[in-house]
């Protein structure tokens, strides 16, 4: 019996060291909620950027750069929604991998639509045309990547920064009032333009976090990415994919319901972030107050929008909680409109959850447009 302390000491010497849980940051709060949900009982990862600031223009924290620098996984959007954070990571992450997963081959990429005003035929003329602007299903796969055929599913055929990179002009003050407030953001947005145009990524539109079939197939993608860097938890996250996944599923079918009533009503957005989100659920968007990389609109880009809704009968414009509404209120003078906010960055949500965020897009969208 007094041998029993030795052996069992060095029974427990012989065991293998538990390996520790990688170290995982993500860039925004949807990418952020998809990722915790297939870590979800293993750990939780780091969210880089606030939600209620632009992806674009943000300038890091020193804090946020360590957290760059100790991570063993970065999942993000990629180089066209975040510029900086593209040379943070090419500057900071060494140890680790960083996940473009925008880039992932599987992704349905939509290139940046170009114009203010989507519709060459006017609405109240009977036209729907959305060929023109890549909303149709069969013109939407001719944008996808190779091999996203595989993950598309039969209830998805309907098919933003969210906030990113408005223009300065447009800030709510109180989008600065923490600790960053006395950064200088002057110049961001015109600096985050041009590293955009630096960049060879083709036009691709960022926002494609707002269809959520790529959120169905990046959850396959982080948990396979989890279980090569951490094997003991890998039947773990493969499960929590799994079931996010069927969740997505239930909610993608109940969304395209609920929109369907609403293909040919025309809208206006404050920025062009949600091509993807009409896509998916067969939205017919007319025009747009910012351009997608949300630069400042010109006199002539306002006077356009404006005479969109007054030649199209559009009753239906959208604002965004981050910004100012002084543009809208500017182009819909005289004009009778019913206004609804989108928030597809989830800056309103009490926490990250990416089928909440979807689901009240879905909602937001629905109040708007049965006022039209």
């Amino acid at each position: 019996m007094r041998f029993a302390p030795f052996v069992v000491g060095a029974a427990m010497l012989a065991l293998p060291a538990r390996a520790e849980v990688p170290n995982v940051v993500t860039d925004i709060l949807p990418v952020q909620a998809l990722v915790a949900k297939v870590m979800q009982g293993v750990g939780t990862p780091t969210q880089l950027l606030p939600a209620n600031q632009s992806p674009h223009s943000y300038a890091m924290r020193p804090s946020e750069a360590r957290a760059l620098q100790n991570a063993d996984l970065v999942f993000w959007i990629g180089a066209e929604l975040s510029p900086a954070m593209e040379e943070a990571i090419e500057s900071l992450v060494s140890k680790g991998e960083a996940v473009s997963l925008l880039h992932l081959n599987g992704t349905r990429e939509l290139e940046f639509r170009e114009s203010e005003t989507f519709l060459k035929l006017s609405l109240s003329e009977g036209g729907d045309d959305h060929d023109d602007h890549g909303h149709g299903d069969d013109d939407h796969d001719d944008h996808a990547k190779e091999g996203h055929d595989d993950h598309d599913h039969e209830d998805g055929d309907h098919e933003e920064h969210g906030h990113d990179d408005h223009a300065d002009d447009t800030h709510d003050d109180h989008a600065h009032d923490d600790a960053h407030a006395d950064e200088d953001h002057d110049d961001h947005d015109d600096h985050a333009h041009d590293s955009h145009d630096g960049h060879d990524h083709d036009g691709v539109d960022p926002h494609a976090w707002l269809d959520p079939q790529n959120a169905h197939f990046w959850l396959e993608a982080v948990a396979e990415k989890l279980a090569v860097a951490d094997p003991e938890n890998a039947d773990t996250y493969r499960a929590n994919a799994q079931a996010a996944q069927a969740e997505l599923n239930t909610a993608i079918a109940a969304i395209s319901k609920q929109l369907a009533p609403y293909g040919d009503h025309g809208f206006v957005v404050f920025h062009d972030a949600y091509q993807y989100f009409e896509t998916r659920f067969g939205l017919n968007a007319s025009g747009a107050i910012l351009s997608g990389d949300g630069a400042a609109p010109s006199a002539a880009r306002l006077q356009s929008v404006r005479t969109t809704l007054m030649e199209n009968n559009i009753s239906c414009v959208f604002i965004e909680p981050q910004f100012n509404d002084k543009v809208v209120r500017a182009i819909s003078d005289g004009l009778s409109l019913h206004s609804e906010e989108l928030d597809p960055l989830g800056a309103a949500l009490e926490a990250p959850d990416y089928l909440v965020l979807i689901q009240q897009l879905a909602n937001q969208f629905e109040a708007c447009l049965s006022h039209s």
